[in-house]
């Protein structure tokens, strides 16, 4: 069964709204095996919903469509998809009732116009709302199944989980399984050419995908039971890693900052962080793990050479013969960080984010990474991009931070 997403609002148009609808309903029709084949918007103006509607009864069985559905005279998309097959409005006394219920719950009148949502076409099955006021609907109409949700995510969401997945269950025959890999230190190109021949693979598909500097490569599986799905994708995995492996570190919804949490709660290791180009990055990713108290102590934010003088107690001499942003002070950051918090490992990171500051020596995007234990230390010389923003430059040098205190401490 092909499906379509069609989301309704001029917002969405605008890019006032990010169209977070599409996402969450893709990523449902794809665990059930269904395959969604477009995704379409359409402004709160009927001419233009009923148009984006013929286009996608013409090429999907399945059409979901969201928002549209409050009280308001710009919310036309019950009445617009009626119209669409020349069917009539009928008035739901139950669902009217459940929206009385709504408001007199909440010690509130209802608004007069909140009874146009309880109108839905003839011969439309209604799916109940218990988050909000909007019902929606499944329909099937000329050999197409169409679904009617409300555009409020926290509302859709709820109607999903308990109405909508039942309803498309029985059109799923495949359980399709996916799994993210992530790498690091691998140029996205090279990471490409090393499995492009598993490209090729029509079950599993191996695809190489890149987000904020991040490679990873997505595996999907499409089989007639979970288990058989999570059989293909273990034997592509085991080839991928076979090629990768030295740059792997995560899969999923995993986070660097994570994986170094666990290493270090597994090896009982503290970290403390001294922090001048990336501000307090660094410190906030790695607290933003639970149980992060653990193993984070006393972190410094060394914005300035006189900060770094007198918390981290860097010798003056050091900055004065080689720079703020020098292996020297990187070094002596992290390992004055670790001494005073007392803990395992120190992390120092100095480096020159811009858009101003650099220098045809010391250029933008210029960072020093420091790492320091008792029996060793490391220091990292990263050049990222001089062309990237203040912002993503701070981003990408607390990635390499991480990777680099995760590697470090792996081998500790």
């Amino acid at each position: 069964m092909k499906a379509e997403i069609l989301c309704i609002g001029t917002e969405l148009l605008l890019g006032d709204t990010v169209n977070t609808n599409a996402t969450y309903i893709s990523q449902k029709l794809a665990k059930l095996g269904l395959d969604c084949f477009y995704h379409s918007v359409a402004g709160d103006n009927s001419q233009k919903i009923k148009s984006a509607i013929d286009v996608a009864v013409k090429r999907a069985e399945l059409i979901i469509i969201t928002g549209g559905l409050g009280p308001t005279d710009d919310d036309i998309t019950m009445q617009s998809v009626a119209e669409y097959f020349n069917k009539e409005l009928v008035f739901n006394e139950e669902s009217y009732q459940k929206i009385e219920e709504f408001f007199s719950s909440r010690n509130r009148e209802i608004p007069q116009k909140a009874k146009k949502q309880a109108y839905f076409p003839e011969n439309a099955k209604v799916i109940a709302n218990p988050a909000g006021t909007a019902p929606g609907i499944f329909w099937e109409i000329e050999n197409r199944h169409i679904i009617v949700l409300p555009g409020v995510p926290g509302e859709l969401h709820k109607m999903w989980e308990d109405s909508v997945q039942n309803y498309l269950e029985k059109f799923s025959k495949y359980v399709l399984v996916k799994r993210f890999m992530k790498f690091f230190g691998i140029p996205e190109g090279t990471l490409g050419q090393e499995i492009k021949d598993l490209m090729e693979s029509d079950n599993p598909t191996v695809a190489p995908l890149i987000s904020e500097g991040q490679p990873d490569i997505r595996i999907v599986a499409k089989a007639k039971t979970k288990q058989e799905a999570e059989n293909l994708i273990k034997n592509m995995e085991k080839q991928i890693l076979d090629r990768l492996g030295e740059f792997f570190w995560g899969y999923d919804e995993d986070t660097l900052e994570k994986a170094v949490g666990e290493i270090l709660i597994r090896k009982n290791l503290t970290v403390a962080v001294a922090e001048s180009c990336t501000g307090g990055l660094i410190s906030s990713k790695l607290t933003d793990v639970p149980g992060s108290s653990s193993y984070t102590k006393l972190n410094f934010i060394t914005y300035s050479n006189e900060a770094k003088i007198k918390t981290l107690k860097v010798s003056p001499d050091l900055i004065k013969g080689y720079g703020a942003v020098s292996e020297p002070v990187a070094r002596e950051m992290a390992e004055k960080a670790r001494k005073i918090s007392k803990t395992d490992i120190g992390l120092g990171i100095t480096g020159i984010a811009g858009p101003a500051g650099g220098t045809s020596e010391k250029p933008v995007g210029l960072v020093y990474i420091g790492i320091s234990a008792d029996n060793r230390e490391e220091v990292h010389k990263i050049n990222i991009n001089p062309a990237f923003t203040r912002k993503v430059i701070k981003c990408r040098a607390s990635r390499y931070a991480l990777n680099l205190l995760r590697l470090f401490i792996s081998k500790t």
